[in-house]
Order: C-alpha cells, then sequence, then structure tokens
C-alpha cells in the first residue's frame, strides 16, 4: 500500500514550516504530527498498488551499507561483524533468494558500490582495506590493505574506471579499478567525508563532509575546485539535482541546504521542516529528492518550489542509514539501526506504473483495433498494422524522464587487469 500527500510549499525565503502528515505503509495507517505556530494540516490521499513488494532483509547485526545492482534484481547489504550478503529480491512473501554471504574482513563493512557492469563488487572497510568481490560466487578478487590511512567512510563510482573514497580524516582518494592503483588524492578536509556525488558531463565530483563544506573537484585535476563556507553544522548527505543547476545538501540539524552550481561560496536557499538530521538523500528525478532522517522516517522532497510532498515509509523511531533506488525504479530500499533492509515500492513517483499501465492500454488498444481492420479489410497485412501501433502510442502524461537504456552486457573480465 502507498501513499501520495499534499504538502505546505515554502515561503519566499526557502523556508517550510512543520507539517502534519499521515502515513499509510504495509496495510496500516499511521499518524505523525508535526506543528509549527501558524498552521496544522491534515491529508490521506491513499492508492494500492497491483505487485507486492519483496521481504524485508532482516539481520541480527547492524546494517551500515547496501548496493543495487545496475542491471538486475540484486541488492548486496555491508553488516557491521564485516558480512557481505547478496540477495536476488524477487516481489511477494518467501521469495528472497539468498545468493552468498561472505565476510572477507573482520572490521566493519563501510560501504558497497558495484562496478559499472555488476560483474564486480566494490567494498570498504574500517581497517582502510579496499576489496573486490566476484558478484557470482562472492570470492575474494582482489584486497587492497591500508589503502588509506584512517577508517573508510564513503565510496562511489564515479565512472567505468574511476571509483571514489573518503576517510573518517577527510583524505579523498580516486582509484583505477582497471589497474587498482590510486590516481589521485586530496586531502582538503579536516574531518569525516559523508557522501559523494558526480555529474559526468562536467567531470565534476562534490563531497560533503562533517566540518560543514562541500568541496568540488574536477577529477581530471590534482587540486580542488572550490569550497564552500563554513556551515557550522556536521554536512551527511549530497545530491545533483535540477539537471546540474543545484546540489541539495543534507546536515545534522536538520536543515536541506541548497547551492546554486558554479556559486559554491554559501547555500542560496534552504528548507527547513526535518525534526531530526538529514543522514541520506536520493534522487528520485531532477525535481525530486528522497531523504532518510534519523527520526526513521523516509520524506519525499520537490526541489525549487521547495515543497513536502509526502512519507514513503519509517523504521519506527530508528534512524535510517541510507535510502537508494533500484536499477529499474521500481523499489526505494533503506535501511535502518533496527538491523532491516525494507522495500518501498515507488512507482507513483518515478512514473514507472504510470508507463506499465500506458503499456497495458497501448496492447489492448492495439488488439482491438487489429480485430476492427481484420473485419474491414482482410488484405491488411501485419507490416502495416505495426505501423499503426507504432504511431499512436500513447505519450506520456508527466514531465518524468523516459526508461534508461539497459547497461551493456556483463564482462567477465572486468577485472582481469587488477
Amino acid at each position: 500500500m502507498s501513499a501520495i500527500y499534499t504538502g505546505h510549499q515554502s515561503d519566499g525565503n526557502g523556508e517550510a514550516g512543520d507539517f502534519l502528515s499521515v502515513l499509510a505503509v504495509q496495510g496500516f495507517v499511521q499518524k505523525h504530527i508535526f506543528q509549527s505556530p501558524d498552521m496544522i494540516f491534515s491529508t490521506m490521499q491513499i492508492r494500492t498498488s497491483g505487485n507486492l513488494q519483496p521481504d524485508t532483509l532482516t539481520y541480527k547485526n547492524t546494517v551500515f551499507d547496501f548496493a543495487f545492482h545496475p542491471t538486475q534484481n540484486i541488492i548486496a547489504t555491508g553488516l557491521i561483524t564485516g558480512h557481505i550478503d547478496c540477495v536476488k529480491y524477487v516481489p511477494g512473501t518467501g521469495n528472497n533468494e539468498q545468493l552468498w554471504n561472505v565476510r572477507p574482513s573482520k572490521k566493519s563493512c563501510r560501504g558497497l558500490a558495484f562496478s559499472h557492469d555488476g560483474a564486480g563488487l566494490f567494498t570498504v572497510s574500517k581497517d582502510g582495506a579496499i576489496g573486490a568481490l566476484d558478484v557470482n560466487t562472492g570470492n575474494v578478487l582482489i584486497k587492497k590493505p591500508d589503502a588509506h590511512d584512517h577508517p573508510i567512510n564513503a565510496i562511489k563510482l564515479l565512472t567505468e574506471t574511476i571509483l571514489a573514497t573518503g576517510d573518517d580524516s577527510g583524505a579523498i582518494k580516486l582509484w583505477d579499478v582497471r589497474t587498482g592503483s590510486e590516481t589521485m588524492q586530496y586531502s582538503d578536509h579536516d574531518d569525516f567525508i559523508s557522501d559523494f556525488d558526480y555529474d559526468a558531463d562536467s567531470k565534476t565530483m562534490v563531497a560533503s563532509s562533517g566540518q560543514g563544506t562541500i568541496s568540488v573537484y574536477d577529477i581530471r585535476k590534482s587540486t580542488m575546485l572550490a569550497m564552500s563556507a563554513n556551515q557550522d553544522d556536521e554536512l551527511l548527505s549530497i545530491c545533483i539535482v535540477k539537471d546540474r543547476r543545484k546540489v541539495v545538501v543534507g546536515s545534522q540539524e536538520g536543515v536541506l541546504n541548497i547551492y546554486s552550481w558554479g556559486d559554491w561560496g554559501d547555500c542560496t536557499d534552504r528548507f527547513i521542516g526535518h525534526p531530526n538530521s538529514i543522514d541520506t538523500i536520493c534522487k528520485i528525478d531532477e525535481d525530486t529528492v528522497a531523504t532518510g532522517s534519523s527520526d526513521g522516517i523516509i520524506r519525499v522532497i520537490d526541489i525549487l518550489p521547495n515543497k513536502f510532498q509526502g512519507i514513503v515509509g519509517e523504521h519506527e523511531d530508528f534512524p535510517i542509514e541510507c535510502i537508494k533506488l533500484s536499477h529499474d525504479k521500481t523499489y526505494l530500499a533503506s535501511c535502518s539501526h533496527d538491523d532491516t533492509v525494507r522495500f518501498w515500492d515507488v512507482r507513483y513517483l518515478t512514473g514507472e506504473e504510470e508507463e506499465d499501465d500506458s503499456q497495458e492500454a497501448q496492447e489492448s488498444s492495439g488488439d482491438m483495433k487489429d480485430s476492427d481492420d481484420d473485419d474491414d479489410d482482410d488484405e491488411a497485412g501485419p507490416s502495416k498494422n505495426m505501423d499503426v501501433d507504432s504511431d499512436d502510442e500513447p505519450k506520456k502524461k508527466n514531465n518524468r524522464r523516459p526508461k534508461k537504456q539497459a547497461p551493456a552486457a556483463n564482462n567477465p573480465n572486468f577485472f582481469d587487469d587488477l
């Protein structure tokens, strides 16, 4: 069961009051009440989804991070014990299939990232090591101990060949995954690196840090391009939106700081409303993000105009560590201190549900038209009918981007050069 809500739009200063919303998740309805001096409101509109969600993944220890496979319904989770669990997720009860479970390090797994082709899984751990696993078997392909002098806290695959890692001391390193060698090192921060995002067109990486600043790097250059003013607040998550015109940053105080691209001195807008820290951000589309907060709630926010859209789900009162979107944009997954990874059907946000309905309607309409054509003109060939179907393809009703083409097929020799 899913829910759609209306929200309170920000004022001219980009600040929104707190809100009252009604949550409908997994067959039950629960209210979360937030009050502001000038308004209290409540709205609820519930819609149901025809497909079931995959079962929740439950563990005996804390899940630090997880990663979705780039082309398949596979999810990998990293635990505080150092174990990495790989699961094929399937909608419905009891359908998930564990592919393998390994413990490549005795130290906690701090982060995961699949390779571009999905054949390998990169891991980072508290002891500063970087590893690569075979996705098919879970076998360790390579391990680079002491890649960092301090525990690694963030990891992101920027391109097919460049991997970025950031540690608790503020050091950022770029790695060539073909050779396993370090290509760049940046030491511009004094506190932990919390998150990365990357723009492929400009080859620019942005990083958030615990010292209260974000930094900007051209990954082809050895020096930093820019650093923002200190916000006197830990910056915990970062996301590029609005076709690279804006960067959204989550903070310890629960404020979304919005920066204009190229104007890095200070944020140009702020969105207030989260009662606790914003530990993770996931881009739904260029105008919408989902946020995971330490109060255990996953919210959906429109960016410029800043507007609270509703709540996707919750982990009760347990802080959320990470939220990510599946490769086909069907599910938003979240991990929390309740030792679970949960799946939320978000096709009503990504437009995938409308595309499915549109395709079904098109097929039904095509069948009816084919039948009429057969009755009226027996000499109409299949090529003619196919042309009619192509010309009559319905247009999408929303402004969501069309589906991306699937990445290239897996390359089994991806790690040969490591």
